[in-house]
């Protein structure tokens, strides 16, 4: 990653504000400085989505597709690009285009509903065959925690779908709100396969040719 870009620098600054008013031993220190990036990489994600929402008017269809894919992300893993600033980009893109979706191409409820019901087939598949889906960086060394893991994100799915479902019987037409949990949710299932890695493997490829790093 550039300098430019390197979030150690800010995290060592809040890490010496704290300690600043309280002892932190080394155990400490490696859990509020996971906490911390964890804080500024989200931010940072968030704001290259967000922003180029607001610009194109897609941020409400934008920020349901991220929140949707965030949930279930957090407890199926999935596909990462090999720096935040990657993962930023890419997710950026992704979702502004997908956010122009339900914008541009009018659905009608029943193919809608098609659309909701093959969706949910796909999650449990994928979540069932690949999920939790690690990284080398970041593996499930446990048993227990991936089916944990597994079980959450089959109860996000099924949460999704019962809204969906429940928006079918009493709405009157398709809302923006359902198409674009739907992307989120089909999205963040795709990369868990192994189909969604090499994608993100060959994105991440381009993003680094584009901005002159080595592969």
């Amino acid at each position: 990653m550039n300098k430019a870009f390197t979030i150690d620098y800010y995290i060592n600054k809040v890490l010496d504000f704290f300690k600043g008013y309280m002892d932190i031993d080394k155990k400490q220190n490696a859990v509020l400085s996971y906490a911390i990036r964890l804080v500024i990489n989200s931010i940072i994600a968030y704001s290259m989505a967000l922003i180029p929402a607001l610009i194109f008017g897609n941020f409400n269809n934008v920020l349901i597709i991220t929140l949707t894919f965030a949930a279930l992300r957090v407890f199926s893993g999935g596909a990462h690009n090999s720096s935040i600033l990657n993962c930023s980009i890419n997710g950026a893109i992704i979702s502004n285009i997908l956010g122009f979706l339900p914008k541009y191409l009018v659905l009608n409820k029943s193919i809608m509903f098609s659309i909701i019901i093959f969706t949910f087939l796909f999650s449990l598949w994928a979540i069932g065959k690949y999920a939790p889906a690690d990284t080398p960086s970041k593996p499930i060394t446990t048993k227990a925690k991936r089916q944990v893991l597994r079980r959450n994100s089959f109860v996000v799915v099924c949460i999704w779908c019962f809204i969906s479902i429940v928006w079918f019987i009493k709405a009157s037409h398709v809302t923006t709100y359902i198409y674009a949990s739907t992307l989120g949710i089909l999205w963040q299932s795709f990369t868990v396969t192994t189909s969604g890695y090499k994608l993100y493997s060959v994105a991440d490829k381009a993003l680094l040719y584009f901005r002159r790093e080595e592969i």
